[in-house]
């Protein structure tokens, strides 16, 4: 499957702001598109369309995904009962690799998309290597019981993870569940997933 295979700080530098958190983001001192004229479209206007496609860019890159992935996850979530927003973002962050990233199995969201792909992590003791599985209330993922697997994950320091409330993570053993759905305030404050459902909904 084609992925992003660029330097993920100019994703950065396209928004305009560091989107992972990362201590070293070239962002921080440059927020503007790389090249020449970056600086002189750091302060453009922007049309609604642009607004609306900025919104959407920043959510699908924070979660690695591809434009086709992202758009079938939408369409999912347009059917569900409730908040499509909201729902929207629920089956963005309950992906296997978003938790994974989540628990500290890895440091970032594009490793943590490897270590599943690998085989590394499994889901209610079944090996799972599907980045995009989608997790339920209940499932516990958990690292696989091999050597190399728990070597790859305890490099990563999973004890200083940020566990968020929807989430129960064991750093010993290597254990993780999802104990309830996310609300909105466990989502970054600058995803502007209104704009998205404005975005597709054109």
């Amino acid at each position: 499957m084609a992925t992003y295979r660029g330097r993920k700080s100019d994703i950065c530098r396209t928004v305009g702001f560091n989107i992972w958190g990362q201590a070293k983001c070239p962002s921080t001192k440059r927020p503007y598109p790389t090249g020449q004229h970056g600086p002189e479209l750091k302060d453009r206007r922007m049309s609604e369309y642009g607004e609306q496609l900025l919104a959407k860019q920043v959510i699908r890159r924070y979660y690695n995904m591809l434009e086709k992935q992202f758009v079938n996850t939408f369409h999912k979530a347009q059917r569900m009962p409730g908040n499509t927003s909201l729902n929207f973002l629920r089956l963005l962050e309950l992906r296997l690799s978003t938790a994974v990233w989540r628990l500290g199995f890895a440091k970032t969201i594009f490793q943590a998309r490897q270590m599943v792909s690998h085989g590394h992590v499994t889901v209610n003791g079944k090996p799972v290597n599907i980045p995009s599985y989608h997790l339920k209330v209940g499932d516990v993922i958990s690292v696989r019981d091999k050597d190399s697997s728990k070597k790859a994950v305890r490099s990563n320091n999973p004890e200083g993870a940020a566990i968020p409330p929807y989430m129960e993570c064991d750093p010993v053993d290597l254990v993780g569940k999802v104990v309830a759905l996310p609300e909105r305030d466990d989502f970054p404050k600058f995803f502007k997933e209104q704009q998205v459902v404005e975005y597709y909904a054109r």
